[in-house]
């Protein structure tokens, strides 16, 4: 079977995103599917030249270009109709039309009616209303916090033939009794044990600075040693409080890890994390896992740490998988409630916004994942094992 598969975010260097779509591309091809085509994040979640036929060779002078997705579903059918008479995104519909299949990661990517959010639905609409596809939204998250994004959601569900979604919560959120839920696709990766170090690319800051796959800077690094990892999250770039400065916060919550646990860790997952996980090494002279780790090593790293501390999704994945307790910063943050609900991990409110204030609170949370040992990791290993088994609900649409 030939696959498009849309919304692939494997040009996103975020951990996740890269995860994701290497899993999912390895579960397409489990399933027997070929992805014959593929629609990159970046080409739907911003105006490109090429969305329209007639300058799609142009050089937009104005230096901006006009975005022809639609703003609502009323929109919908009449700019469908206009892909089909060939007038808009004539590459959107190559892609769909020399497929068999089409397949749409929603990731985390639904919210506040974004672009991306509305271009997903309306791929999904145009692929299955116009041009007849088997068509699914897979391996995804919903927050319908827009009514405009709702009213969408609520006309596009019903057409699809199949809405897999990556946590209960957003199951919640769908129209009553449509979608299943399954497990995000990164669940396939699992951590190897100590023998995997040697080989893992790991290595002390360079002269060069940073090269890809290794830890970057500060004191050494001993992995036969207990380490905890920490991590950032998008939560500290959503504009929520304008001007917080993150590091003191991280800075006493590493002092209290390195007393407690021994090593510290730091991750930036995402380029974005750089913002605040650069000055915490160089302050505190910890080592740090960039953006840029291979997906195995990053996999490796946080499963195999005693505790993972952060607000990001897809390095809890990678904790769980390996049995790391995940002690997630979730107040404000939908996505890490959703995660700790579906591995059955019951916690406080931890806001990202006021670590110093909770970090008795925090270290107590430390404390009582170290005690619980081998009997908790155990536990929850078999978790992520059950929900790697469902991450294959993803591509049931090939079978």
């Amino acid at each position: 079977m030939k696959v498009c598969l849309v919304n692939d975010t494997s040009d996103d260097p975020n951990w996740g995103a890269r995860a994701t779509s290497l899993a999912l591309r390895e579960l397409i091809h489990e399933a027997g599917g070929r992805v014959e085509s593929t629609l990159y994040q970046y080409r739907i979640g911003m105006a490109q030249a090429e969305d329209i036929a007639s300058v799609r060779d142009a050089e937009v002078l104005s230096g901006q270009v006009e975005d022809v997705a639609p703003r609502r579903w009323q929109e919908f059918e009449s700019r469908a109709r206009d892909v089909m008479d060939g007038v808009i995104f004539p590459e959107i519909h190559t892609a769909l039309a020399s497929s068999d299949v089409v397949l749409i990661s929603g990731e985390g990517c639904i919210y506040d009616c974004t672009r991306q959010s509305r271009m997903i639905y309306f791929i999904a609409y145009l692929a299955k209303r116009f041009l007849g596809k088997p068509t699914a939204i897979v391996n995804h998250s919903i927050v319908m916090n827009d009514p405009v994004l709702r009213e969408i959601a609520d006309h596009v569900y019903p057409l699809l033939d199949d809405v897999v979604f990556r946590e209960p919560d957003s199951a919640l959120a769908c129209v009553s009794g449509l979608g299943r839920v399954a497990s995000d696709a990164a669940y396939l990766y699992q951590p190897q044990g100590d023998e995997w170090w040697p080989q893992s690319g790991l290595s002390q800051q360079s002269p060069q600075g940073e090269n890809e796959g290794e830890i970057l800077r500060g004191g050494d690094f001993d992995p036969q040693v207990p380490y905890a990892c920490i991590g950032g999250g998008s939560v500290y770039f959503r504009g929520l409080k304008p001007g917080f400065d993150a590091v003191p916060g991280f800075s006493k919550l590493c002092r209290a890890l390195q007393a407690c646990v021994g090593q510290v860790i730091l991750t930036a997952s995402s380029g974005k994390d750089l913002s605040i996980m650069e000055p915490l090494a160089e302050r505190l002279e910890l080592p740090l896992a960039g953006v840029n780790l291979p997906i195995q090593t990053a996999v490796n790293l946080v499963g195999n740490a005693q505790v993972y501390i952060g607000a990001r999704w897809h390095p809890s994945i990678f904790a769980h998988s390996g049995g790391t307790p995940v002690i997630a910063l979730n107040r404000h943050t939908v996505k890490m409630d959703a995660f700790l609900k579906q591995v059955g991990m019951q916690q406080s409110a931890f806001d990202p916004f006021a670590i110093e204030d909770q970090l008795d609170d925090l270290m107590a949370e430390v404390k009582a994942h170290l005690q619980a040992g081998e009997e908790l990791r155990s536990h929850l290993r078999n978790g992520a094992l059950r929900l790697a088994g469902m991450a294959r609900e993803n591509v049931h649409l090939l079978t």
